[in-house]
């Protein structure tokens, strides 16, 4: 079974139902809860639909294959979106969590990684994604 966990901290001076709002953005279809100061969902792989849409839009999709291959751990792989920027609607990938008011951890578990690896971020190496030709 494919599952994927979404959660995002929530810090002292936000407000949680901006943090929920960023989440949102990425991922409409999941069901968000509050866990103390965190916000947490789960869902399976078509809650990953508009993050596989904003990695294209964006020319990140290389960028983003490379941090979930990098962070992959058995059936289990993990990248970071940041949280300011899904507020805005943006998608900003991350390896580790960095900015100081956290980020978005998106954790993809499956019996086949590889595949879903390849269908949210395909290797278009041969495209120039990612190059000069970025807006």
């Amino acid at each position: 079974m494919d599952t994927v966990r979404v959660e995002v901290p929530v810090r002292a001076t936000e407000d949680p139902e901006k943090v929920r709002e960023a989440v949102m953005n990425v991922f409409p279809d999941l069901e968000i809860e509050g866990y103390g100061d965190f916000l947490k969902g789960e869902g399976n792989t078509e809650s990953l639909s508009e993050l596989r849409e904003a990695l294209e839009r964006r020319r990140i999709r290389l960028t983003a294959r490379g941090i979930l291959i990098k962070n992959m751990r058995g059936k289990l792989t993990r990248i970071y979106i940041n949280k300011q920027a899904a507020l805005i609607g943006r998608v900003n990938v991350l390896e580790e969590p960095i900015t100081p008011l956290g980020d978005i951890m998106v954790e993809i578990e499956s019996d086949d990684i590889m595949g879903i690896i390849d269908w949210l971020a395909p290797d278009v190496s041969g495209e120039m994604e990612g190059s000069m030709d970025e807006k």
